[in-house]
């Protein structure tokens, strides 16, 4: 096999992590304007779910059961999300059901036979589910606290007590920054978050093309 030949098969794997709010969907936007293919890992699986809410029924409906189904018969997020934010054991239960689940589907986007050379993943848990592994970098995006708190109030409709008891169900941001390749802080302005994230991205294409993976 010739060197062009290798590098049309292999790919550069970019995981993308951070604590709730910290502008994970917002880095891999970016990627994806800039050519990169990506996925939301927890978003796939949640649509997975509004696709056919039996599906998974095997993993869930003995721990909610009716409880994430609307009046119409259909998987609902908001129910979900509300049981999440209040009930911490039935959360912990929902990540292990699920973890498994999004590890496919990361693995299935990863080594897939579609894309460019670059691929990113953004996946919350995706060291918490030890997929460290999987990846040639993990990014890790991080903001200010008052700022993250701020967001998930104004997103999720939250109180202030109920954002702060989210934040402290999860790793740090420093245990998180510990074991990841890049930081990119999304305190600032969004033209400032993306400047970083284009010179980290010339980096890594630098990297690519000029060993040849």
């Amino acid at each position: 096999m010739n060197k062009l030949a290798a590098k049309r098969i292999t790919t550069f794997k970019i995981g993308i992590t951070g604590n709730s709010c910290t502008g994970k969907t917002l880095i891999r936007n970016a990627l994806q304007r800039y050519g990169v293919n990506t996925l939301d890992a927890e978003e796939a699986v949640m649509q997975m779910l509004a696709d056919n809410p039996y599906k998974l029924s095997i993993r869930l409906t003995d721990h909610f059961g009716s409880d994430v189904i609307d009046s119409r018969g259909r998987f609902s997020r908001k129910k979900l999300a509300a049981i999440l934010y209040t009930d911490s054991e039935k959360k912990a239960m929902f990540d292990e059901k699920l973890n498994p689940v999004i590890r496919e589907e990361i693995k299935r986007f990863l080594y897939g036979p579609m894309g460019s050379h670059i691929r990113a993943v953004e996946s919350p848990l995706l060291l918490e589910m030890d997929t460290m592994h999987l990846f040639d970098e993990i990014w890790v995006v991080t903001t200010r606290p008052e700022i993250q708190i701020q967001r998930l109030m104004t997103r999720d409709q939250l109180s202030e007590a109920e954002a702060n008891n989210l934040i402290d169900s999860q790793w740090s941001q420093d245990k998180k920054i510990a074991m990841s390749d890049r930081v990119i802080d999304n305190s600032g302005e969004i033209h400032q978050t993306e400047s970083q994230v284009r010179k980290i991205l010339d980096e890594v294409k630098h990297r690519v093309y000029k060993v040849g993976i």
